[in-house]
């Protein structure tokens, strides 16, 4: 009995304590739910802080543990439990908010159950929540992001093709290796293969990128920019999460932290159409750019130039021989066909080189053995016909260029190159003078700054790949792959206007949508009564045809003509329709050898342009003075040009250009019967371009309006008795004088002389040097001359005379060239003052008999600044350069030496400190000894000359001869 007593005490007690705690967590419901929300809100507090440390640590390159990952998981987990415990409590917290049922009210509540049970899952949650702030406390530090494993990604490229690729592959390695540089620009037109070249480079890197870089980032880039997409991409491989919600702002200073971080990468951008602004992006700049380089691509070298590149590259087209190789290659072994290889090479020809055409075309006639379609193709190509099929997808990349450029202007002045000719040069005065005459340029402007705008836009052009710089000075031409897609573009978008065609036939019936149309060089012979539907003609090329006559009414419906070139065509007159076109601007008659009249042109009242250069005119239309807007007249050339009447010239009060190089016609001081007389040639006070010739100095000394050409910008003028000298090239601004067999001495010279920029002197007498012109009054010792020949005066004895040079002189000469003449002994005779012949850059001397040295003492203290000696022909010459310890030449670069029999050194010691890169010498069997040593391999590019000489050289030792040989090549004989 007692046994059972106890043991019903003991169950007693424990029934007790158990109703007890249950009855306490019952009474706790309301707390143990304040405490649960109090807590979790500590929890919050804390995860709020750790998270923002944790965004911190990404900006600046590094990464929460997994720990801390681990722990952030937990905090969200509990943080959904506490919501579901909190929105079962509410409703029972708001129906009876005191907890009246404990120990107030009825024990019997119908949801003592249920609060029971939230109570305890409230504070065994709350007890979780303790631990977790708590474990807050103990979390490790941020670790340092981890790049991505991979640090070249590897991209599907085509080979390379041409030899050129693969040097030009090698350059972009040794620039990258070059710390100097940090940008670096790989340019050219569409489908020339830069991207092939980069991504090979990308590949290239794999194996030896951790030389150079810890990560290679390739970034693909568009003519659709999105910075946004750029920087994600940057991001995707830095294994950086970037929000998409965040501004371009936040993004950039987050990038900008990982990749100064001290790693090495580098950034391609691939298809680069405008500007990127790299801080914007988050790339760093300056002094931080040190350990990230950069290489786009682009079809623009004015991209490169925004972009400040240090290097730029541009992608060659392909020789004829590698675009054969590459054509072959992708159209397979059909090409060696007897009946199919001429052609399959023709077409090959035609895709000019570019590879993206080559290949395109080469893939879509692979393995056709059918000869027509061969034919057809080759057809297609020389017509620039639509093309079927995949040839389509070359035009529409091309086409972007197209569409990128920044104007309608800029749209049309790139179509206008189309109505040339395939390959043809176009000449760029030619081509300025159009856009001036369509509205492209405004006409607001002077002549020069109308012509200024052009040059810039044909520089955009060339920038933007679209057009390359010609062979010629003054021209450019268009890829005939871009002329085919101006032509197909000008099909396919009507408004243009443009028309460029083959077929005769057209001429016969144009449609009123062409407004430019180009019959040039298509060997037409004649010409209908009438051009019909062509009423809408602003522009119109007839030149490089055969044409002897022009109907009267050809011209009758062209109303609003404004261009119009008829140059080298065998016309003798023009027809009368042509005085019907009022809004022309531009005629161009240049070459029309067969032409000798004009007619009265006073109706064509708005030309601005009139060029008849070459023709044989011989004499100017009576009415010529009312043409009141004609701003450039091109009247070179014109050997049989006898009559202008008086009044002519001067009428033309807007006249700004005016070309009378060889022409015939003689000017006089006076005004007399024939024609019109020198002084209407000063009323023109908007000329600001003159080429003349003159027979003697009296037009030059006119004074009594001033010194007349002063005001001109540019000019040529040559006094001389013969209509026909050699035809110098003038470059842009210069002011260039020609004298031929004028009395130097002569007054009303000074002036003249002393706002030249290039002079020459041919066969003039009255002066023994330079110096006598230096000491007269006026003459300012030649302060704007850069450019000066003197050939064939055999009164000169010396170029400068110590004792009369007593002011500074020729302080701005460049080019010295002295030919033929026969007593010059020395080129300075005594002590000329420093400062003269200061900026002298190149000398050429050629037949000057006497000469012993060419750089004396005396003169070699002076010219500190050449970079270029060639002497030839000057039989007594020993030695070129003379002794002086105290002085040297340090700029000097090139020197030529040609036919000189006495010659026995260059120099007698070695030339130390000296940046000479290439030396030829030619016939010169004396020279025995080069002042070269070892040391100077490092610089000198090149040593040629005849083998035989090579090796009759003396040396100081072997290892001079040795180290120089890698430098010599042999000229043929």
């Amino acid at each position: 009995m007692e046994t059972l007593g106890a043991f019903v005490v003991e169950v007693g007690r424990c029934l007790a304590n158990t109703v007890l705690s249950r009855f306490a967590t019952l009474k706790n419901f309301q707390k143990n739910i304040q405490t649960l929300r109090e807590e979790l809100q500590k929890l919050i507090c804390r995860e709020n802080d750790i998270t923002e440390d944790i965004d911190i640590a990404k900006i600046e390159g590094k990464h929460p543990p997994g720990q801390v990952k681990e722990w952030l998981k937990k905090v969200d987990k509990i943080k959904h439990e506490v919501e579901e415990i909190e929105q079962k409590a509410r409703p029972l917290l708001e129906a009876d908010p005191l907890d009246a049922s404990i120990g107030q009210g009825c024990i019997l509540d119908s949801n003592m159950r249920q609060k029971y049970q939230l109570s305890k899952s409230a504070a065994k949650k709350c007890d979780e929540v303790k631990q977790l702030i708590k474990e807050a406390c103990d979390h490790p530090p941020m670790e340092d992001r981890k790049l991505s494993d991979i640090r070249v990604e590897h991209i599907l490229a085509p080979s390379l093709v041409g030899q050129k690729a693969p040097e030009k592959l090698n350059q972009l390695m040794e620039l990258l290796a070059d710390k100097g540089i940090t940008r670096i620009a790989v340019y050219g037109m569409g489908g020339s293969g830069k991207t092939t070249l980069v991504k090979t480079l990308n590949n290239r890197l794999e194996s030896s990128a951790s030389e150079f870089f810890d990560m290679v980032i390739w970034v693909p880039v568009s003519n659709d920019l999105d910075m946004k997409k750029v920087q994600s991409r940057v991001a995707e491989r830095l294994n950086l999460a970037l929000n998409a919600e965040e501004s371009t702002e936040r993004r950039a200073c987050k990038l900008h932290r990982v990749l100064k971080s001290g790693k090495r990468f580098l950034l391609i951008l691939d298809d680069v159409w405008e500007k990127i602004d790299l801080a914007i992006v988050g790339i760093p700049q300056g002094d931080d750019q040190a350990n990230c380089k950069i290489i786009l691509t682009t079809r623009s070298l004015g991209v490169c130039r925004e972009m400040m590149t240090d290097k730029e590259i541009k992608m060659e087209l392909l020789n004829e021989e590698e675009a054969w190789n590459l054509f072959a290659q992708n159209a397979g072994n059909i090409v060696e066909s007897e009946d199919i290889n001429p052609l399959a090479r023709e077409i090959a020809r035609e895709c000019g080189g570019l590879p993206l055409a080559i290949e395109t075309m080469g893939k879509s006639m692979r393995d056709k053995t059918m000869i027509q379609l061969w034919q057809h193709a080759l057809w297609q190509l020389k017509h620039s016909e639509p093309h079927y099929g995949s040839f389509d997808k070359v035009y529409l990349r091309l086409k972007l260029s197209y569409n990128s450029l920044p104007s309608k202007i800029f749209k049309w002045c790139f179509l206008s190159c189309s109505l040339y000719p395939e390959n043809f040069l176009i000449k760029t005065r030619e081509l300025i003078y159009c856009w001036i005459a369509e509205g492209l340029i405004g006409e607001r402007q002077t002549f020069e700054e109308s012509f200024n705008d052009g040059i810039a836009k044909l520089e955009y052009l060339k920038d933007s790949c679209m057009l390359e710089q010609g062979e010629g000075i003054g021209t450019v031409k268009m890829h005939s792959v871009l002329r085919e897609v101006a032509i197909w573009i000008s099909s396919n978008e009507k408004e243009t206007g443009f028309f460029s065609s083959s077929l005769q036939g057209m001429l016969e019936k144009l449609q009123t949508s062409f407004r430019r149309v180009s019959f040039m060089n298509k060997s037409i012979a004649s010409l209908p009564t009438r051009l019909l539907g062509s009423s809408n003609l602003t522009v119109l090329f007839l030149q490089c045809n055969p044409l002897n006559k022009i109907p009267d009414g050809f011209f009758r419906e062209v109303r609003v003509l404004k261009f119009l070139n008829l140059s080298s065509t065998q016309i003798t007159s023009l027809p009368s329709s042509l005085l019907h076109l009022r809004e022309l601007h531009t005629l161009l008659l240049r070459d029309c050898r067969s032409l000798e009249n004009l007619p009265p042109l006073a109706s064509l009242y708005k030309l601005q342009v009139l060029d008849l250069c070459g023709t044989r005119i011989r004499e100017l239309p009576k009415d010529m003075g009312k043409l009141i807007h004609l701003r450039d007249l091109n009247l070179s050339h014109t050997h049989h040009l006898e009559i202008i009447m008086e009044g002519s010239i001067s009428g033309l009060s807007s006249l700004e250009v005016l070309d009378m190089s060889f022409s015939a016609y003689k000017w006089d001081v006076k005004r007399n019967v024939e024609g019109a007389a020198f002084d209407e040639l000063l009323s023109l006070r908007q000329l600001s371009v003159l080429h003349i010739r003159l027979e003697t100095v009296d037009c030059v000394a006119l004074d009594y309006a001033g010194p007349w050409f002063g005001r001109l910008k540019e000019y040529t003028i040559r006094i001389s008795t013969r209509s026909c000298d050699t035809n110098l090239p003038t470059q842009h601004d210069e002011k260039r004088v020609i004298l031929r067999g004028v009395d130097l001495l002569k007054r009303g010279l000074e002036e003249l002389l002393c706002s030249a920029s290039a002079l020459d002197l041919v066969s003039c007498g009255g002066m023994s040097s330079l110096s006598d012109i230096v000491a007269r009054k006026n003459s300012c010792g030649l302060p704007n001359l850069k450019s000066l020949t003197i050939s064939n005066c055999g009164c000169i004895t010396s170029l400068l005379i110590g004792e009369q040079t007593l002011r500074s002189t020729l302080t701005n000469l460049e080019h010295l060239t002295l030919s033929r003449l026969d007593n010059l002994a020395t080129m300075v005779d005594g002590i000329v003052r420093r400062g003269c012949l200061g900026n002298l850059k190149t000398i050429k001397v050629v037949g000057c008999g006497r000469l012993k040295n060419l750089i004396s003492f005396a003169l070699l203290r002076l010219v500190q600044n050449i970079e270029e000696i060639k002497v030839s022909d000057c039989r007594r010459m020993k030695q070129l350069i003379a002794e002086n310890y105290y002085e040297t030449l340090p700029k000097l670069k090139t020197i030529e030496l040609r036919d000189m029999e006495t010659l026995r050194t260059v120099c007698s010691r070695e030339m130390e400190g000296s940046a000479l890169e290439r030396i030829e010498v030619s016939n010169c069997p004396s020279l025995g000894k080069l002042p070269f040593a070892a040391r100077d391999a490092l610089t000198i590019k090149q040593i040629r000359g005849d083998l035989n000489w090579w090796n009759s050289l003396r040396w100081r030792n072997d290892a001079d001869k040795i180290s120089l040989q890698q430098r010599f090549q042999a000229t043929e004989d």
